[in-house]
């Protein structure tokens, strides 16, 4: 198949006729679902167009018998089918440079001579025979930077140069042209600092890149790919720093405290750091987004401040504020009907402090000192396992007078329910991690925690605080009870 009949017309000098053939053919030879095939057709389209020069205007009315003729011929001597079309039997470049390759170059005539010896083309062919095509770019590097650097800057999603630029391109050049223009392009992007992801997904669309894509390396291969990614997340990375360093100048006050801290060139954390209320739990979320989001901008961080909250150390919080206020309006209203000669209220106080604030304090003060680790650990385990049985089974007894109150005795289902409810809240507040000695103070200190697990759970929302306020009513009473319960047995 000859050009001509590629470009399904007969021979013609008239390249409007020729550019209106090769647009029809394109509908169904497109090079993103047949780029062979569109190969051929641009290499018949570039014959076309050069051999138009060389047919006379008077000679267009018998153009259909010299094809015919040349047709009949070419049958005789095939030679003259690869003189009129030099591309038509030539393999695809394996790779698309600026320049043809010099090997390739110098090969091709003593290809030709070695399979057609003795061949001499004819008059008026010869000229189309050895016109290569132009590999030359038709656009100048400085051109394709101003594009990149106009594009990336303007900010507004406007591709009228791209699209200038392109058609240029398009209607000028060849295919390797074409292809390399796609290369040029994500090149000089890919140098563009301020690249954003949304500019990128743009590009491609109007140029068909299919970045998306599985087989997405036919227009912009795979390192200019990851080039553009690099450039992309380069200009995250620094957007996130400036929003950083912004925040920390108008933020609100929680969030200008911690990232003052985090972005700052202090020696070693203030005092006052320990005593803002969740200041430090404020820091370590704004690290660890930075860990999940752009790792690399944590070596930006103060080191001071990183050491700072990655240690255990002793300071407020607002669920310690919460709790100690939560059971600080609980214990007056249980305790006022306790008998007055048992310690009661501040025996209470005084271990809602100790399991709450007190005892991981001290277990750090004691880290130098194992063996008086161990026999802190072992009293709290002793103290912890007493308190547990005693609400366990204080909450039994007082299920089972109910129930013998009412005539069911011990046949009742109701101690079983209530003995299978003490079974679930001890599993979940049981620690199946922690070292045995210390699994049941962990179990009273989450126990008493849990009004602001309660709250943490519902996310702090507005039916939150309605159900915090029943299940303070429910621990008034319980604890009521069991005091009253512990008083007669006192008495």
């Amino acid at each position: 198949m000859n050009s001509w009949q590629i470009l399904g017309i007969e021979p013609t000098g008239d390249e409007a006729l020729i550019r209106r053939a090769y647009a029809r053919q394109l509908k169904t030879c497109r090079p993103d679902s047949d780029p062979d095939g569109y190969q051929r057709l641009r290499e018949a389209f570039e014959w076309a167009k050069s051999s138009a020069s060389a047919l006379q205007p008077d000679e267009t009315d018998d153009a259909p018998e010299r094809a015919l003729a040349v047709e009949k011929d070419a049958v005789h001597r095939p030679e003259d089918i690869a003189a009129a079309e030099p591309n038509a039997g030539a393999s695809p470049p394996a790779r698309y440079d600026a320049e043809p390759c010099q090997e390739t170059a110098a090969a091709e005539p003593d290809a030709e001579a070695s399979i057609f010896p003795g061949y001499v083309a004819e008059p008026g062919l010869e000229a189309v025979a050895a016109f290569p095509p132009s590999l030359a770019p038709i656009y100048t590097p400085e051109e394709m930077q101003a594009l990149a650097a106009e594009l990336v800057n303007e900010g507004n999603g406007k591709l009228t140069a791209l699209d200038a630029l392109f058609q240029r391109v398009s209607h000028e050049g060849n295919l390797m042209q074409q292809q390399q223009f796609h290369q040029d392009l994500a090149a000089a992007l890919a140098e563009q600092p301020g690249l954003s992801e949304w500019l990128v997904e743009k590009i491609s669309d109007a140029l068909q890149w299919e970045l998306d894509q599985y087989s997405s390396g036919y227009l912009v291969p795979e390192a200019l790919q990851e080039a553009l990614n690099a450039q992309i997340r380069a200009t995250g990375r620094e957007r996130a720093w400036h929003e950083m360093k912004n925040e920390s100048q108008h933020g609100d006050l929680s969030t200008r405290l911690a990232l003052g801290l985090l972005c700052g060139d202090r020696a070693a954390a203030p005092l006052w750091a320990r005593l803002v209320p969740g200041l430090i739990a404020k820091m370590a979320q704004q690290v660890n987004t930075l860990y999940v989001t752009f790792p690399e901008l944590v070596q930006r961080l103060n080191p001071a401040m990183l050491e700072f909250i990655s240690a255990r150390r002793c300071a407020l919080s607002w669920q310690g504020l919460f709790l100690l206020a939560f059971w600080g309006a609980i214990f007056p209203l249980a305790l006022s009907g306790s008998p007055p000669g048992l310690p009661t209220g501040p025996i209470a106080f005084a271990l809602v402090v100790y399991f709450l604030y007190l005892s991981d304090a001290i277990l750090m003060g004691l880290q130098r000192r194992p063996w008086l680790m161990g026999i802190f650990i072992l009293l709290d385990c002793l103290v912890s396992v007493a308190l547990l049985a005693a609400l366990l089974v204080g909450v039994l007894v007082l299920t089972i007078s109910h129930s013998a109150a009412k005539g069911e005795g011990f046949s009742g289902m109701t101690p079983l329910f209530i003995v299978l409810i003490e079974w679930l809240i001890l599993w979940s507040v049981w620690s199946k991690q922690a070292p045995g000695l210390r699994r049941p103070g962990i179990a009273v200190a989450r126990l008493l925690s849990s009004p602001w697990r309660l709250l943490a759970t519902l996310e702090f929302s507005v039916v939150s605080y309605p159900l915090i306020a029943v299940y303070a009513i429910f621990c008034c009473l319980l604890l009521d009870a069991l005091l009253n319960l512990a008083a007669g047995l006192y008495g």
